[in-house]
């Protein structure tokens, strides 16, 4: 049975079905979600196998439908969801073609449209900025006041001369135009006048192959010119640099009629342009109704057939066979539904369903809910759980927003995270499947993750009787502010630290002393559970030499040493020092002298550093136990790993031998031992094994001081929050100038805007990341292996769905 706390018990499965009935049963597991096919071609290439064709067909398909939906979000089309509508794969091609051509041919003839709709706006342009430059007089044509002084510089000034002029007109990109101006010069060797105007508007350029448009900043130009020949070449310039020529009449009511003409046909563009954008918009809001049904019939098609091309075909027989892993309790179902997909294609054979034995390494399945998938996900990213492995994401559950409160520990600040998190899992049915920016995606995903670290700062905080850096007097406080004491008679405070320590003098130097302690004692106690668990992993795995040559090694020399430590931060806080009359030994200098000076501590002149009685006589039967940890943790397991080889050896050689005399059933079980068979090296075993008492040896050391980062962290979220009240509130508001609403707002406001940024963005950040680093390393170090394959069932439910988490 499987939980949350370890992965379900899988079972391989084989079925053999006809091959008339593969579209039944292949669509009947996708609606039901009970398995996950085994890949049986799994060395063959696409290209090799069976349905090769029909996936490309489902690809190409996809294709056209990829493109429709570039369409709709260009277009701000909304997308229904999918319906129950029923229309085969064949039906859906058709359609998707239509639409595909449909859609071209209207693309293609709006593109084309726009582009004439530009033409004649440039057209507009060319006639309007052309008249500042070209005045048109009846009954002949001359030249405006502009034009005539620079014609009188080129010798064009004569009457003769002027009726010998040709002009161009027309615009170019405003990047071309100095370009062209100099090209022209040169060319013409002068004998050019080349007026040029800014237009303002933003004009397009369209490309009716790739039907693409981009915005051009274009100029509108004028150049006057003698002979018909530079008229020419100037010409076949400008088009050169993407310039685009256009008529300007020489008599002024031949102007007036063509720019009444060209009005007139963009009022009629504009409209024909507004009723083909409207026909297109219809034409997609039709698409965007089946949207989501066509998409799920094709990816559901899709699904199928690369589901086929996992399947092993007997052409002989004309049937397939499949493997499928599957949960234990679901191979009933698993049979049920086959049953009746069978009946309903109509096969009269019945299928064959066979539980098949191997050693495999089944899929990991831990079915979880929503509010356990967060910190799955936390876990799943160091690693899959191996199957049948402890899963670390159910201790992760308490542990992980336990570490967190215990740096972000207050209970202003907890309250504040609380209900963020409480506020998106209230609305959550708002944030469910839209698409949603990237940080509110994370903070939606981590909900839960949000809302127990937030509840765990606020216990935390209420034993710190800290709400932002000030203290809470809710329990009272058992110090006696007159005599300047404390009074224990009716003990201490019912709950957490007594709120007059936040005003003593030393109050740094306690809290200091009070956080490393219970940093110590947390990653202890949490790194001997994650030792426990491994002999729950052993026992899973039926490897009892690791319980008697790695877990018991393990737990001693960790339990000798820092477990020790722990028993002895406890023991000095139930003496009272001072009322013996002798100073506190140092745990770190008692520590030190037990490995360096084991005994030492028994000496007269060792007094001061000596905690109990005895303490001597323990401390080196402790040592005693580290030190012979050692060895039973590096040696038995190789040596052990190499017996079972050799006698695995001797009963392959007898099963040989069975088989030189003919025994078939000894050649069954031999070709059988052959398939599981795998090199073994002593070196690597022995190798690996020293690499892991080395790693645990030494981590031992480095994890318990890691867990350090929860006093650091925490005293840092104190000293900042006390520092930003004091400040910022308390000298901003009283000091600087009491009584004054201003001076108090600014203060409010700078309070609240410093706080948020600092303690509530990044060092919630902070502690959640050192949170995370203490999960992965020191806890699931100590059982966690993650490397697991996740159990992937063949489900429609997952279309549209992303799988990658």
């Amino acid at each position: 049975m499987g939980t949350i706390f370890q992965s379900e018990k899988m079972q391989l499965v084989q079925m053999i079905v006809q091959n008339d009935a593969a579209h039944a049963v292949v669509e009947a597991f996708g609606e039901s979600g009970l398995i996950e096919f085994r890949d049986l071609n799994a060395g063959q290439p696409f290209y090799k196998r069976a349905f090769t064709e029909e996936v490309k067909h489902c690809e190409e398909t996809g294709r056209k439908l990829k493109a429709l939906k570039e369409a709709l979000d260009e277009s701000g089309v909304p997308v229904a969801d999918a319906t129950g509508e029923l229309i085969s794969s064949e039906e859906l091609t058709q359609i998707l073609d239509d639409k595909e051509n449909e859609l071209e041919h209207m693309t293609t003839q709006e593109l084309v449209l726009l582009k004439n709709h530009n033409a004649l706006r440039e057209q507009q342009y060319v006639l309007d900025l052309g008249g500042k430059i070209y005045a048109a007089q009846a009954p002949g044509s001359s030249v405006s006041e502009i034009a005539k002084g620079e014609l009188e510089i080129t010798d064009f000034s004569s009457s003769t001369a002027t009726t010998m002029l040709s002009y161009i007109a027309g615009v170019m990109p405003r990047m071309s135009m100095q370009s062209f101006q100099r090209v022209v010069f040169r060319s013409t060797r002068g004998n050019a006048i080349v007026n040029s105007a800014p237009i303002d508007e933003v004009l397009y350029d369209y490309d009716l192959k790739t039907h693409e448009k981009h915005e051009v900043e274009k100029d509108f130009f004028m150049i006057f010119v003698a002979g018909e020949m530079l008229k020419s070449k100037i010409s076949k310039i400008a088009t050169y640099f993407g310039g685009t020529l256009y008529a300007y009449p020489d008599m002024a009511a031949d102007k007036a009629q063509m720019t009444a003409e060209v009005n007139k046909r963009l009022e009629e563009s504009a409209e024909i342009l507004r009723t083909t954008a409207e026909m297109k918009k219809t034409m997609l809001v039709e698409v965007g109704k089946h949207y989501g049904t066509w998409n799920f019939i094709l990816s559901k098609e899709k699904m199928i057939y690369d589901t086929y091309n996992k399947f092993d075909y007997d052409v002989r027989r004309k049937v397939f066979v499949a493997d499928a892993w599957v949960p234990s309790k679901d191979v009933y179902e698993v049979w049920r539904v086959l049953s009746l997909a069978t009946a309903k294609a109509g096969v009269e054979t019945k299928p064959v369903l066979n539980l098949i034995e191997t050693k495999a390494t089944p899929p990991t399945y831990l079915p979880i809910n929503k509010f356990c998938a967060g910190f799955q996900a936390l876990v799943n990213t160091y690693g899959t759980p191996r199957y049948r492995e402890v899963n670390a994401g159910a201790f992760a559950v308490i542990l992980f927003p336990f570490l967190f409160g215990i740096m972000f520990g207050d209970f202003g600040h907890g309250t504040l995270l609380m209900l963020f998190g409480a506020y998106m899992i209230r609305y959550e049915a708002s944030f469910e499947g839209k698409k949603l920016d990237d940080l509110v995606e994370m903070c939606y995903g981590g909900r839960y993750v949000i809302f127990l670290n937030g509840c765990f700062g606020m216990y935390i905080g209420l034993l710190y009787n800290e709400i932002f850096a000030c203290p809470m007097g809710i329990w009272g406080s058992k110090f006696n502010w007159e005599k300047d004491v404390m009074e224990w008679e009716n003990g201490p405070v019912i709950f957490g630290i007594d709120p007059a320590w936040h005003h003593a003098t030393n109050n740094i130097s306690f809290f200091n002393s009070y956080k490393m302690k219970i940093s110590i004692i947390v990653g202890v106690l949490q790194m001997t559970f994650g030792i426990f668990l491994s002999l729950v992993n052993h026992l899973e795995y039926k490897n009892y030499k690791k319980v008697f040559f790695q877990f018991i090694p393990e737990l001693g020399f960790f339990g000798s040493i820092f477990g020790y430590l722990v028993f002895l931060i406890f023991y000095k806080w139930s003496i009272n020092w001072v009322g013996i009359g002798k100073p506190a030994p140092s745990l770190l200098t008692t520590l030190i002298n037990m490995f360096m000076s084991p005994g030492a501590v028994a000496l007269p002149e060792n007094d001061e550093l000596r905690l109990f009685d005895a303490q001597a006589n323990i401390e080196q039967a402790l040592i005693l136990v580290a030190l012979v940890c050692v060895p039973l943790l590096l040696f038995p397991i190789p040596f052990l790993e190499k017996w079972e080889h050799e006698a695995a050896a001797k009963k392959k050689e007898a099963y040989k031998q069975m088989i030189d005399e003919g025994d078939e059933g000894a050649k069954e079980a031999g070709a059988h031992d052959e398939d599981d068979e795998h090199e073994f090296s002593f070196g690597d075993v022995f190798v690996h094994q020293a690499i892991h008492t080395i790693e645990f040896v030494l981590g031992s050391i480095s994890n318990t001081a890691s867990y350090l980062r929860l006093w650091a962290l925490s005293l840092a979220h104190s000293q900042l929050s006390e520092l930003f009240w004091d400040d910022i509130m308390v000298m901003g508001a009283l000091g600087v100038a009491p009584g004054n609403p201003v001076m108090t707002w600014v203060a409010v406001i700078m309070w609240v805007c410093i706080s948020f940024m600092v303690l509530m963005v990044m060092e919630n950040l902070s502690s959640f990341l050192h949170a995370l680093r203490l999960q992965w390393v020191e806890f699931q170090g100590k059982f966690y292996m993650g490397d697991g394959i996740r159990f992937v069932p063949f489900d429609f439910k997952t279309i549209g769905q992303d799988l990658s988490d």
